[in-house]
């Protein structure tokens, strides 16, 4: 996945429930995978999600858990987003659920951790992405375009 993700630095990747699944269980060093990842500069545009109960219910799942995460995400605040992930909830309390699973993650954040994670981070990248959006339109929209000769679905260039 890694080398995935440095072949592609001008995109903007988000790295949905830090790559959890319903059924896989993070490995015991799962923290210091992340930690190589986010100190890496070829990884600079990768960040990560939050979102999704299975993930909560993780990182919270012990004190030392809710510290480790803490901990990671103060020294990288600008690479994690919150979500809830949640499937059709039928009350705006169901929809917290996740939200206050991380009560608290929130509480051992800094402020500029805690604003980034919950709405600053998206602002920013959002807002990024809008721009790239319509400067690619701009570029692109309505002139004829090449296909490329070679297009591997892996991504890797032909030598």
């Amino acid at each position: 996945m890694l080398q995935l993700f440095k072949r592609h630095p001008n995109a903007s990747i988000t790295w949905a429930h830090l790559g959890l699944g319903r059924i896989v269980k993070p490995p015991v060093e799962y923290g210091k995978f992340f930690e190589k990842i986010l100190a890496d500069p070829e990884l600079k545009h990768v960040n990560f999600d939050i979102s999704w109960d299975e993930v909560a219910k993780y990182l919270t799942s012990s004190e030392q858990a809710v510290a480790n995460t803490a901990r990671i995400i103060n020294l990288y605040p600008d690479r994690f987003l919150f979500g809830t992930d949640n499937v059709a909830p039928a009350s705006q309390e169901k929809h917290l659920n996740v939200y206050h699973m991380y009560d608290p993650l929130w509480k051992m954040l800094t402020p500029e951790a805690s604003y980034n994670v919950r709405l600053g981070n998206y602002e920013r990248l959002f807002d990024a992405a809008a721009k790239k959006v319509r400067a690619w339109e701009a570029a692109n929209v309505g002139k004829p375009k090449k296909a490329p000769d070679y297009t591997p679905a892996s991504g890797m260039r032909k030598e």
